[in-house]
């Protein structure tokens, strides 16, 4: 019987299929990720695991499926490799607005309910 390793599950899925939102946001490093390139333009893998607090290997698998997702671009420069949000893909520009926003409502305070 094969065994799933629970603690990864990648993004990559058979053929150009789009991964769900909920495998998208299912890790927290990810999301962390997601956040951070949401509020810089771009940054070195090394400088994304340091800002995200995770370890180089985890940092470097959660961009590579988000790369391979098509929500994160990533450009080499010799031995350092820049990532950066890919703003030309519909869902990425989804998902940077609403990391935005939340992040804006929840630095201005509680949101007040209307009647």
């Amino acid at each position: 019987m094969a065994r799933i390793n629970t603690l990864h599950q990648s993004l990559a899925l058979d053929g150009d299929e789009i991964p769900p939102l909920d495998r998208v946001l299912s890790s927290s490093g990810r999301i962390r990720i997601l956040t951070l390139l949401s509020k810089v333009e771009q940054l070195h893998l090394t400088e994304i695991a340091k800002r995200t607090d995770q370890n180089y290997s985890a940092t470097e698998r959660h961009l590579s499926d988000l790369s391979q997702a098509g929500i994160v671009e990533e450009r080499d420069y010799g031995r350092v490799r820049v990532f950066k949000l890919n703003l030309n893909n519909d869902r990425a520009k989804l998902l940077h607005e609403l990391i935005l926003r939340w992040n804006h409502n929840q630095e201005a305070g509680p949101i007040q309910a209307q009647a």
